[in-house]
C-alpha cells in the first residue's frame, strides 16, 4: 500500500508527464485540511529568476482527489495555451465557464462579470487614473448588459451603451471615443474567452461597418473655445490680491505659472541651477513610450511692468523654500512623484483657487477662465503686451512644445499680432515717404 508521502510523487510525477516541465502542485494551509496550489514556471530562460504564477484549485490536498487535480492542471494549460491568458484568467474561466441558451447568447451575468475581472487582471500594469477610467466603463458595459431587452450582439451593446451612457460627453469628445475604444477592447477579449465569435465580436476598426457606427455613436464635435488667457493686468491683480491675504504658497505657484510659462503639474518637476529655473517632463503618454528621456527645459520669466524681477525673485523664494505652496498642493505633488502621474496637481491647485475670492472675481469678468489660463497668460503676453514680441519659434520652446502646437492653441492671436504689426511697419514706410 503506497505511504502518505508516495502519493503525491506519484500525482507530480503523472503531472509531468501529462503536461510537461513548468508545473508543480503542493498542499496550501496550515490547518488539518489543506487546499490544492498550482504553481505554473515561465521558461524564459531565467533559471530561478524565472516569473512565476499561482492559483489555489477549490479540491482538498488528498489522495482521493488527484484525478481531479490532474484534469485541471490539464486544462488549465490548454487554457492558457489557447487563449494566451494569465493562470488567474485561466482558473477564472475553468470555473466558470461561459453559458449559452439555445440561440448563443450568453446568459450569465457572472460569466461576463468574471471576464471583466480578467481583462482588468490583464491590464492591471496600466496607470491608476488608465485604470480607474476602464473600470468606470466596463461598470457601465455591465450596466448594460443587464437590462432588458438584453443585447443579442455587440452591435446591439454599442448602440444601447450609448444610449445608457453618453449623456454626459460632448458629441464629437475623446469622452465617447475612448468609451467605445476600450469595450470594442474588452469585446474581442470575451471572444478570445469564449464568447461566441459570430455574435460578440465587432469588425476591424478601419473596416466600413465600424467605421459609420462609430460615426453615428460619436458624433460630430462642436467648436471649441480656446483656454481664455489671463491678461497681464489681471495676472498683476489675482498677485497682489494673494500677497495682500497673506496667501504667499498659493500666489508662488500662481506666479511660477503665469510668468514662466509653466504646465500646472509641472510646479511638480522643478528644480533650481545657479539661478536658472528648469522644468522637468510630465507628459507620458502613449506617443511618448520608450523615448529616450528628455533634458529638462530652461524657462525665463516674462515679468509684468509693474512687478521688474517678479520671477527671480520667485525662484529664489522657492530654491530657499522660504515659501511653501499650500499643503494640499503639496501633498498632491508627493503622490504625483510617487506614481509618476501629475494630473492630480493641477486639480488640488484648481481646488485652491476656485475657493479663492479674487478668483472667483475674475471667473465673472472673464468668460471660461480655467487654471491653464494662467499659462495662456504667458503666450498672450509674449506676442501682444510688448513692442517686441517673441517669435512663435522662441515663444514655444519656452512652453515646451513645437511651433505647430503653439500655433494651434495661439495661432488666433499671433496672427492678430503679426497684422498689427505689418500694419505699423506699414504705416511707417508711408511716414519715411512723405
Amino acid at each position: 500500500m503506497a505511504s502518505r508521502t508516495e502519493w503525491y510523487k506519484t500525482l507530480r510525477q503523472t503531472i509531468k508527464l501529462e503536461v510537461g516541465v513548468g508545473w508543480s502542485v503542493r498542499g496550501r494551509g496550515e490547518k488539518e485540511v489543506q487546499k490544492t496550489q498550482v504553481q505554473y514556471t515561465y521558461q524564459d530562460g531565467l533559471g530561478k529568476k524565472n516569473p512565476r504564477d499561482y492559483v489555489v484549485l477549490p479540491y482538498d490536498w488528498s489522495s482521493r482527489n488527484q484525478s481531479q487535480i490532474i484534469t485541471a492542471v490539464a486544462e488549465l494549460k490548454r487554457l492558457i495555451t489557447e487563449r494566451s491568458c494569465t493562470l488567474v484568467e485561466a482558473e477564472k474561466f475553468r470555473l466558470e465557464p461561459i453559458a449559452h441558451d439555445k440561440k448563443g447568447n450568453i446568459n450569465s451575468l457572472k460569466a461576463w462579470k468574471n471576464m471583466v475581472d480578467a481583462f482588468l487582471e490583464q491590464r492591471s500594469n496600466r496607470r491608476e487614473t488608465t485604470l480607474k477610467d476602464l473600470r468606470t466603463r466596463l461598470r457601465r458595459f455591465l450596466e448594460t448588459m443587464e437590462k432588458s431587452p438584453k443585447p443579442r450582439n455587440w452591435e446591439e451593446l454599442l448602440n444601447r451603451y450609448a444610449v445608457m451612457h453618453f449623456d454626459g460627453c460632448p458629441p464629437g469628445g475623446q469622452g465617447r471615443k475612448r468609451q467605445i475604444v476600450d469595450v470594442v477592447a474588452f469585446l474581442r477579449f470575451a471572444v478570445e474567452m469564449g464568447a461566441p465569435k459570430d455574435r460578440w465580436e465587432p469588425p476591424s476598426s478601419d473596416s466600413n461597418k465600424m467605421k459609420a457606427l462609430k460615426k453615428k455613436l460619436i458624433g460630430k464635435s462642436q467648436p471649441r473655445n480656446p483656454t481664455v488667457p489671463l491678461k497681464g493686468e489681471d495676472l498683476e491683480m489675482l498677485l497682489e490680491a494673494l500677497k495682500q491675504n497673506e496667501k504667499h504658497g498659493l500666489r508662488m505657484a500662481v506666479g511660477l505659472i503665469g510668468l514662466f510659462g509653466l504646465r500646472p503639474s509641472e510646479l511638480a518637476v522643478l528644480r533650481v541651477e545657479d539661478g536658472k529655473l528648469y522644468v522637468g517632463h510630465v507628459k507620458n503618454n502613449e506617443n511618448t513610450i520608450g523615448e529616450q528621456k528628455l533634458e529638462d527645459r530652461r524657462v525665463i520669466a516674462l515679468d509684468l511692468p509693474s512687478l521688474p524681477g517678479e520671477g527671480a525673485r520667485l525662484v529664489r523664494q522657492y530654491e530657499a523654500g522660504l515659501v511653501k505652496f499650500p499643503l494640499s498642493l503639496s501633498n498632491a505633488i508627493k503622490r504625483a512623484n510617487l506614481k509618476g502621474e501629475y494630473k492630480d496637481v493641477g486639480d488640488a491647485l484648481r481646488q485652491l483657487l476656485q475657493r479663492y475670492w479674487m478668483w472667483k472675481q475674475l471667473s465673472k469678468k472673464i468668460d471660461g477662465l480655467k487654471v491653464y489660463s494662467l499659462r495662456h497668460s504667458f503666450a498672450w503676453r509674449s506676442v501682444k503686451e510688448s513692442k517686441t514680441p517673441l517669435s512663435i519659434r522662441d515663444a514655444s520652446k519656452f512652453m515646451g512644445h513645437d511651433a505647430r502646437t503653439h500655433l494651434k492653441h495661439y495661432g488666433q492671436w499671433i496672427d492678430e499680432a503679426e497684422l498689427e504689426a505689418a500694419a505699423e511697419r506699414y504705416k511707417a514706410g508711408q511716414e519715411v515717404a512723405a
